[in-house]
């Protein structure tokens, strides 16, 4: 695993400040190693693409977390990849997080050509860091900040980490277009299968009581 660490900051006027990007997260034999067992694994079909979760199951119809949500420990491929996430991670993303306190929840999302996710900020069941992998094909994550208009485009490159903190977790909305390619310095880019993992804490105020 490469530590090569882009951090984007308050020096590049139109991006969201808490945005870090690890472009060289994974090798080619790690994300392969990561396809298989999601592929061996059982997809659900809640959504218009495939999804799994593993810790909590979050409802998207009540879009809220409680006792009954918890699915277990995540499994041992996973916990292992939590780890590669937080050594990666800089120190500050580090302070944002327990380091006590490992992940409690993904969700895997597959991405087919012209699926997407709409523009959204992570509910507040969920602590203050968000980071995501990805595998397969790269894709364009739009940002955008409703009380100040502004909008900011992070190409996600194969085997790449994203983590979201401060600003970028709380202030920006981030999606995924639905479309078939897209257009990265002037080049347009068919999009293929992608796979995300997305990593999140539970807040302390999180879990509803039921």
């Amino acid at each position: 695993m490469s530590l090569q660490l882009s951090l984007i900051d308050a020096e590049a006027a139109t991006a969201p400040m808490g945005l870090e990007y690890h472009p060289d997260f994974l090798t080619a034999s790690e994300e392969g190693e990561l396809l298989a067992h999601i592929d061996d694994a059982e997809w659900l079909t809640d959504l218009s693409r495939r999804v799994m979760h593993f810790g909590y199951k979050y409802d998207y119809t009540s879009r809220r977390l409680d006792e009954t949500a918890r699915i277990g420990r995540l499994p041992e491929w996973l916990a292992q990849l939590v780890t590669m996430v937080r050594e990666a991670a800089s120190e500050a993303a580090m302070q944002s997080l327990d380091p006590d306190q490992p992940f409690e929840q993904a969700i895997i999302n597959e991405y087919l050509p012209g699926q997407g996710i709409a523009p959204h900020i992570d509910r507040d069941c969920f602590g203050p860091i968000v980071a995501t992998v990805s595998l397969g094909s790269a894709v364009n994550m739009d940002f955008c900040c409703d009380s100040t208009g502004d909008e900011y485009v992070q190409r996600l490159l194969p085997r790449s980490l994203v983590l979201l903190r401060g600003d970028a977790r709380f202030k920006w909305r981030h999606g995924i277009a639905k479309r078939h390619s897209d257009t990265w310095n002037g080049q347009k880019t068919k999009r293929q299968r992608r796979v995300s993992i997305t990593f999140r804490t539970i807040a302390n105020t999180g879990l509803a009581q039921t």
